[in-house]
């Protein structure tokens, strides 16, 4: 007999699915020349001391402990004519592109001490208005559909313009700053800097836009806000009460932690340690996107044949596997890398879209039990787990390699020659210590409980609780 209580199963339009995955574009494209490039800009063109570059980063986190949870809250709580998460988009935009720009603007300043607090307070100021655009954007996963395959699909879409966009920006953001735009202005010290300084202005421009769209274009479903003040210890406590909640947002954690530990150090890992032709190390980071890129029709439809845990599990232990080998490959093994990078590419473009699918779901748990609809809020907490793996793993590595004897400079990533400590430290973090990570990572997602059956029937009692709620209003 069919449960008249389940909800339809709806499609949406694939422009709706296009124009919502362009929306992460500006995150990604931020994202991905902070994660690659801004350590190797404030330790080889600013010429701050790793270890402080390390400190820069992570004071901005003690404000994110605050600000993406807040605006997950505010965001669940707004009503407007334009819903409650587009507000957001339109009034950040202009905001985000700018202070990026100001993120590789290197000011007029001769103490490195002053450098330091002019990036870490654009950092802190970027990182604000970033929580600002990306965690309402992020609540509009589960807020546009409630279908389990057709949430996979949305993580399909916009991981794969994520990816595109951390291609596009791996592959010429730096190539552009150092080898092109710094060659306009005369090369050495100040024309590397203007270089990224202008590469910078227009990526700011690339990311402003699709904001802009994304407010114009995508709909909101009508949903009452949360009209319940904001407590934020015993919404912390609820949140992390949803044992979906904690084991999905462990597996995000740690998926997106081994990424940035990769991406800190790869670039040095690269030049210092392959001692690859120049360029070349673009070109890796090309093909490893590029695969990721191409790879995501095949997640989508693994995620939807095997269930987005178990396509998980079977991805990480692969590129766990592969992360190892790259540890082992020695210099001058830049084919051996070109190889690797193949499979990489296809664990990378895994490792962004199955945890997006995976935490989209535990809204539904959370309204079976709350009774109320909190996308924003969990949207925040995921972010915020976001830029916390970010910020923990550029100030680890930096300690590192300060310990380490790594060598800063002023010339950009042209080879330097760094002691054998420091090349140890690079090998050990491109490869070791983010295949250790990924391994607790499945051990995590082989505990997580919502695949389809059980997550089609929460939805089932949700649709009976609405109903019952409905007559009793």
């Amino acid at each position: 007999m069919q449960d008249n209580t389940a909800p339809a199963v709806t499609s949406l339009p694939r422009k709706t699915k296009f124009i919502y995955g362009l929306g992460d574009w500006g995150a990604s494209a931020a994202t991905t020349a902070r994660n690659a490039f801004w350590f190797v800009f404030l330790t080889n063109v600013v010429g701050i001391g790793p270890g402080l570059a390390g400190t820069v980063v992570l004071v901005g986190k003690i404000w994110d402990s605050i600000n993406d949870p807040l605006v997950g809250m505010v965001s669940d709580r707004l009503q407007t004519r334009w819903g409650r998460r587009r507000p957001f988009l339109l009034f950040g935009a202009v905001p985000f592109g700018l202070t990026f720009f100001f993120l590789f603007y290197v000011p007029p300043f001769h103490s490195r001490l002053a450098l330091a607090v002019y990036f870490g307070f654009m950092f802190l100021l970027f990182d604000t208005i970033y929580t600002i655009v990306n965690v309402p954007y992020s609540a509009l996963t589960p807020e546009l559909s409630e279908d389990y395959d057709e949430r996979s699909n949305l993580a399909g879409w916009r991981m794969g313009i994520s990816i595109f966009a951390a291609l596009v920006t791996g592959g010429t953001f730096k190539l552009l700053a150092e080898h092109v735009f710094a060659v306009w202005f005369g090369g050495g010290t100040a024309g590397i800097r203007t270089g990224y300084a202008l590469a910078a202005a227009i990526w700011g421009v690339t990311m402003t836009i699709p904001l802009l769209i994304l407010f114009k274009h995508i709909q909101e479903p009508e949903r009452p806000p949360d009209e319940d003040p904001i407590r934020p210890l015993q919404t912390f406590r609820e949140v992390f009460s949803n044992r979906p909640f904690r084991l999905g947002a462990i597996i995000y954690l740690l998926s997106f932690a081994t990424v940035d530990v990769i991406l800190v150090v790869f670039v040095r890992f690269l030049v210092d340690y392959v001692r690859v032709k120049p360029g070349f190390d673009n070109l890796l980071l090309a093909v490893v996107l590029g695969i990721a890129f191409l790879s995501m029709p095949l997640v989508v439809q693994l995620m939807r044949r095997f269930g987005k845990r178990n396509t998980y599990i079977g991805s990480m232990a692969l590129m766990a596997v592969v992360l190892l080998i790259i540890s082992q490959v020695p210099p001058g093994g830049q084919n051996l890398m070109l190889a690797a990078a193949v499979f990489a590419g296809m664990g990378f473009g895994a490792a962004q879209a199955v945890p997006w699918a995976i935490v989209a779901d535990v809204v539904e748990a959370d309204e079976l039990a709350s009774g109320k609809r909190r996308e924003g809020i969990y949207a925040g907490y995921l972010v915020f787990f976001r830029k916390l793996a970010s910020a923990v793993a550029i100030f680890i590595v930096g300690q590192v390699l300060a310990l380490t004897g790594f060598i800063s400079s002023t010339t950009g990533s042209a080879y330097i020659a760094q002691p054998e400590s420091a090349l140890w430290a690079l090998r050990i973090f491109v490869g070791v210590i983010p295949a250790i990570m990924l391994v607790f990572s499945v051990i995590v997602a082989w505990q997580y409980p919502l695949d389809k059956e059980s997550y089609q029937e929460i939805q089932r009692q949700l649709a009976r609780q609405r109903v019952s709620r409905s007559a009793h209003e």
